[in-house]
C-alpha cells in the first residue's frame, strides 16, 4: 500500500491492489483521528427513519407548523432543555437559551428574540425560567468580582440582584442562598421582560402576551411557578379590595379563613394578616419568601405556594405601575398641580 495514495482528510485510504480501471475500494483509515460527529450523524438518521415510520407526514407538518404560542427564556444549562420538560414537540415552543437564562435590556440576542417572537410569531406567552443549582447563580454568590474573564461580565446582573437582597441571602446557608438567588433572578428577568419596550409596545396595542416567571427542579423535574401571568399595563394595581378579591381564591373553610400554610407564606413575605383573616398587600419592594423545598419544584404546600406566586404577582405589577408610570416632574404640594 502507497502512503501517496493515503486520504487522512477523508479518513480513509485506497486499496492498490483493486482491478486495473476499476473504481478503487476505500476502507476507514484506523489510525485516522475519530470523527466525533459521526455517531451523532447516525443517531441522527435513526431518529429521522423512527419518526418516518412513526408519523410519515412528521416532517412536511414541521415544515409548516412554526407557528409557536410559546417563548421560553431560560438557561443554557444541557439538563434543561425546553421541549422535553414541556413535554411539546417541535414548532411548538420558541426558545431562547443562554447563561443564566437572563433578560437584560442592553443583551441584542434576547431582546431580538423577544423582538421577533412577540412582533412577528405573535406568541400569547413567555417564559422566564430558571433552575435551582443554576451554576451562573453559584458564580455570582462565590466568584470574586475581580476574577478575569467574560463569565464574570455576563453575571453582573445577577450579581446586582444578589447585592439588592443582601440581608435576606446571608441569612441563609450556602446551599439555600444559590436556591433562592435562583428565584429573585428568574424574578428580575421577568420584570425585564415585562419593562422591555417590545412588551409595553405590545400591551399598549393591545396584545395579549402574558408572562411568567418559573424555576425548575433538577431533583424532580417539575416547574414551579414564582411570578405571573402578567399581561398588560392596563391590568397592573396594587389595592387593597384587587388583592382580597385575588386571596379569595385561595380561601379554604368559607370567607375570611385562610389555610394555616398559605398564612404562614404570606406572613414570610410581610403581608400583614389581620384577626378577621383579610389580608393586606405587601408593601411595595416587599421581598418574597426562602424558598424552603430544598431546589424541589413540587412543595409540600400547594396553597402556600400558590400565595406565594399571587404575592410576586402583586409585588411585581407594583413595580411596573411604578416604572411605566415615572415622570420627571417633581411632586404636587400643597394641592397644587406640579409644573411640567
Amino acid at each position: 500500500m502507497s502512503n501517496d495514495n493515503k486520504d487522512t482528510s477523508a479518513q480513509r485510504v485506497i486499496d492498490d491492489n483493486a482491478s486495473p480501471g476499476a473504481s478503487p475500494r476505500l476502507y476507514r483509515n484506523p489510525h485516522a483521528p475519530v470523527d466525533q460527529l459521526d455517531k451523532l450523524l447516525v443517531k441522527n438518521r435513526k431518529w429521522a427513519a423512527a419518526r418516518k415510520i412513526e408519523d410519515p407526514d412528521y416532517f412536511e407538518r414541521l415544515c409548516a407548523q412554526q407557528n409557536p404560542q410559546y417563548l421560553w427564556i431560560g438557561c443554557a444549562d444541557s439538563r434543561v432543555p425546553a421541549n422535553v420538560i414541556l413535554g411539546l414537540d417541535p414548532g411548538e415552543v420558541f426558545v431562547q437559551r443562554n447563561v443564566g437564562n437572563q433578560a437584560t435590556h442592553t443583551d441584542l440576542n434576547v431582546m431580538s428574540c423577544l423582538e421577533y417572537a412577540v412582533k412577528e410569531l405573535k406568541v400569547k406567552v413567555v417564559i422566564c425560567c430558571g433552575h435551582y443549582g443554576c451554576g451562573a447563580v453559584k458564580a455570582a454568590l462565590q466568584l470574586p468580582s475581580k476574577t478575569q474573564g467574560l463569565v464574570n461580565c455576563w453575571i453582573s446582573d445577577i450579581r446586582e440582584c444578589r447585592n439588592q437582597h443582601r440581608d435576606e441571602l446571608r441569612a441563609l446557608s450556602s446551599s439555600e442562598q444559590v436556591d433562592r438567588l435562583c428565584e429573585l433572578n428568574v424574578m428580575r428577568q421577568t420584570f425585564h421582560v415585562c419593562t422591555s419596550p417590545v412588551v409595553q409596545s405590545a400591551w399598549d396595542q393591545g396584545q395579549q402576551v402574558a408572562v411568567y416567571g418559573v424555576v425548575y427542579s433538577l431533583k424532580d423535574g417539575l416547574i414551579k411557578k414564582l411570578v405571573g401571568p402578567i399581561s398588560a399595563d392596563s391590568e397592573i394595581t396594587h389595592s387593597l379590595e384587587a388583592f382580597e378579591e385575588a386571596v379569595d381564591k385561595f380561601r379554604v373553610g368559607g370567607p375570611g379563613a385562610l389555610s394555616a400554610g398559605a398564612i404562614s407564606r404570606m406572613s414570610e413575605l410581610g403581608v400583614y394578616i389581620e384577626e378577621n383573616g383579610v389580608a393586606s398587600p405587601p408593601a411595595p419592594g416587599g421581598s418574597p419568601s426562602k424558598n424552603s423545598n430544598g431546589g424541589s419544584a413540587g412543595g409540600a404546600d400547594p396553597q402556600g405556594d400558590q400565595m406565594e406566586t399571587l404575592v410576586n404577582t402583586m409585588t411585581m405589577m407594583n413595580k411596573l405601575a411604578q416604572h411605566v408610570s415615572w415622570s420627571g416632574a417633581p411632586p404636587a404640594q400643597n394641592g397644587a398641580a406640579a409644573k411640567v
